[in-house]
């Protein structure tokens, strides 16, 4: 962080403080953007691109003062830098606390999308408003991009389809900015519109289809997701295979079914194992300690491998310490 992970933070968030476009309603808009579905094409208030980008602002004012409270040394050194550099945004020719005004500004006045009286959240300004057509024969095809044989980009692009998971990566990244009423009815309206066009869609799904307490839809995502590059249809590797999706099918397992995540700085093991596994073990490495977790139908045991520092996490719902091993009852 002090080399620069403090500076990406607080560049990457100036680069949105001078994307914010104020708007007649007194918001601040973030217009003509592609965010994560790739069919959406120059869309305005796309969600997840709003609330990330607020986020990453919050976190550089964060920074900011956690810097100038407890690193003096270093918060001068940035502080010059911003000075002498031409850099586009709000951080040409101002000092941090210019960019801070803008980070918190923006912070309070970015608009973001909320969830209509269905308690669907908006992917963008226009997806609700779009035609909805049946999509049962692209979400059932063995082929991927079925639908660009009957539809044109821009006919798409008036359609509620997605390519690939969008707004629920939120559910995943900001869970609890959301209530589970929410999650829910947002799940499962976007769940039955996203066609999967893109390798890197089914994992974020069958992760979420987890979270949903969907373990059997999540684990025929996961099958899906692993054949990619390992199934029968090997037309789409010709060109070298899915990289990112493997990662993916490992998020699938760890996250989802393993049931780990970081809310808070707090690490948290809540597992959800298909039918088809009877165990599952998989290793992590947490604040420099390596932790070994099996999972079976009837329990979790959690032995940490690097020593016996005590470790506070939440495991199966309940706040727990592991030192040396931790065994929890699911049953």
């Amino acid at each position: 962080m002090d080399q620069y992970g403090y500076e990406l933070i607080m560049d990457t968030a100036c680069f949105w403080a001078s994307r914010l476009e104020p708007g007649e309603d007194g918001f601040y808009h973030i217009n003509d953007v592609v965010g994560p579905d790739e069919f959406r094409e120059h869309v305005n208030d796309n969600a997840f691109t709003n609330y990330m980008a607020r986020w990453n602002m919050s976190k550089a004012m964060e920074y900011y003062q956690i810097l100038k409270a407890e690193k003096p040394n270093l918060f001068g050194k940035l502080e010059t830098k911003w000075e002498n550099r031409a850099a586009d945004g709000c951080a040409s020719g101002h000092v941090l606390e210019d960019a801070y005004e803008k980070w918190k500004d923006g912070c309070e006045h970015i608009i973001l999308p909320l969830p209509n009286e269905q308690n669907v959240l908006p992917q963008d300004d226009r997806y609700l408003s779009c035609r909805d057509i049946d999509l049962t024969k692209y979400k059932q095809q063995e082929h991927i991009g079925g639908i660009m044989r009957d539809y044109n980009l821009e006919q798409i692009n008036q359609i509620q389809v997605s390519k690939q998971a969008d707004v629920l990566v939120l559910f995943f990244l900001l869970e609890d900015q959301f209530t589970p009423e929410v999650k829910a009815a947002t799940w499962k309206y976007y769940e039955q519109r996203t066609i999967h066009d893109s390798s890197l869609s089914l994992s974020t799904h069958a992760v979420l289809a987890c979270d949903m307490g969907e373990p059997e839809m999540a684990y025929d995502l996961y099958q899906k997701a692993s054949m990619i590059d390992l199934g029968p249809f090997m037309g789409s590797s010709n060109m070298g295979i899915h990289a990112a999706s493997f990662g993916g099918v490992w998020q699938c397992v760890v996250y989802g079914f393993g049931g780990v995540r970081m809310l808070g700085g707090k690490l948290r093991i809540n597992p959800l194992l298909p039918d088809a596994w009877k165990r599952l073990t998989y290793t992590i490495i947490w604040k420099g300690q390596k932790l070994a977790v099996e999972v079976t139908k009837d329990e979790i045991v959690i032995e940490n491998l690097t020593g016996e520092t005590p470790v506070e996490l939440e495991v199966a719902g309940q706040a727990r310490v592991l030192e040396g091993i931790l065994n929890v009852a699911l049953r």
